[in-house]
């Protein structure tokens, strides 16, 4: 009996899939945004990566459009989506994977510096995206968003209070934004992963990341692979009519 693999893997896609499409992902550098950077690149498409420098990848490897992007200044969203437009003449959507975990500490010792760096990169870096391409989707009467929440959002973690504020903020703007531009064929989403296997994982202590995988049935970290199988879904033809919603992606973690 041939062997079959029991999860998502990289050999698993769709080619063809995302032919003639601009996409345009942030965070692209490493962790979940350049595995589905590489995943949309295989179905097709044309990806524009953006990380906070354009050095490409963890690895020093770089795509052949690998573009710096500050996602904390609205200037910079506004010159890479003109770039965008000037070199490829549209843009199809995007996939925001930028963000960091932030101070881990108590409400009552949290730094307001690192409160507010966590905020402007997760929060206010989305916000200022979708204000530099909805526009543009808009008017082409077509375009797919989808952006990085956390599973933290839902339910809060203890001493994690920038992250998860920032990322439940998220899931709001995104219900917000798809109801503005569902009327244009625009549709805009979340996914909310529990623990997935990226160095994030590494900023955390180990305490953290027991009681953590505690909370997931699977009793395993999510696999990159599984991610941008679900990206890549929302960002595709396919997911025509689902917008504003927030997927988990958590291995059973109840959040109730």
């Amino acid at each position: 009996m041939q062997s079959r693999s029991l999860t998502a893997s990289p050999e698993t896609f769709w080619p063809g899939r995302f032919d003639g499409q601009v996409l345009l992902v942030t965070g692209a550098a490493g962790g979940l945004g350049s595995n589905t950077a590489e995943r949309l690149m295989r179905e097709g498409a044309t990806v524009i990566c953006t990380d906070v420098a354009a050095s490409g990848r963890g690895d020093g490897s770089a795509p052949e459009h690998s573009l710096a992007l500050d996602v904390t200044k609205r200037d910079d969203w506004d010159r890479i989506t003109a770039e965008v437009l000037h070199q490829h003449g549209h843009i199809d959507g995007a996939l925001f994977a930028h963000g960091v975990q932030g101070p881990e500490t108590t409400v009552a010792d949290m730094p307001v510096a690192g409160w507010s760096r966590v905020l402007d990169i997760n929060l206010d870096g989305c916000l200022h995206g979708l204000a530099a391409l909805l526009p543009r989707l808009q008017d082409q009467g077509y375009g797919r968003i989808a952006i990085l929440s956390s599973i933290a959002a839902r339910e809060g973690n203890p001493h994690q209070a920038a992250y998860s504020a920032s990322k439940a903020g998220l899931i709001a703007l995104v219900k917000t934004a798809a109801k503005e531009v569902a009327q244009f064929g625009v549709t805009v989403n979340c996914i909310a992963p529990s623990m997935m296997k990226t160095r994030l994982l590494d900023d955390l202590s180990a305490e953290r990341n027991a009681a953590l995988l505690a909370k997931v049935p699977m009793g395993r970290v999510g696999l990159p692979e599984e991610f941008s199988a679900l990206a890549a879904w929302l960002l595709s033809p396919e997911a025509s009519y689902m917008t504003g919603q927030t997927l988990d992606l958590s291995g059973g973690r109840n959040t109730a």
